[in-house]
């Protein structure tokens, strides 16, 4: 098998991503976004690196079950300080919470452009005891007898 066969799995989707961004097209849609801003730190199927990066498959609906929840997607680093529009980085949150969460969001709103800008206004620095704290919250929620 030549040199080819012998690429990683990860480079192909690494190469297709920077070709749909570097080709000049129209916008390809969160998936891509997600591809080329993400994936790079949460993985292609949201898993994340254990000790390193949270999986998201699991945090995100525990942490929209939270007060505050909503925003910390936002606020955190890497969708605070993402070059993609708020219109676009909305987009990538709706499609990560509706495609990449294991259990289903209860009630979920999507993410609007207007809630986007709000949030990102104020980014977070510390964010794993906030984390600690929203993902708590949204446990706590679990458990609580229905109204």
């Amino acid at each position: 098998m030549g040199p080819r066969g012998n690429k990683p799995k990860f480079l192909s989707w690494i190469l297709l991503a920077m070709s749909l961004f570097w080709a000049g097209q129209s916008h390809a849609g969160p998936r891509a976004d997600y591809m080329i801003h993400c994936q790079g730190c949460h993985v292609g199927d949201g898993s994340g690196f254990p000790g390193k990066v949270p999986d998201v498959r699991d945090t995100i609906p525990a942490l929209l079950e939270s007060d505050g929840g909503r925003a910390f997607l936002v606020q955190v680093p890497g969708s605070a300080q993402a070059a993609l529009s708020d219109s676009k980085l909305a987009g990538v949150l709706n499609w990560m919470v509706t495609t990449l969460s294991r259990e289903p969001v209860k009630a979920f709103a999507p993410y609007t452009e207007a809630e986007i800008a709000t949030a990102r206004a104020t980014p977070l620095i510390d964010v794993t005891p906030v984390r600690d704290k929203l993902l708590a919250q949204g446990k706590e929620a679990d458990h609580r007898p229905a109204e």
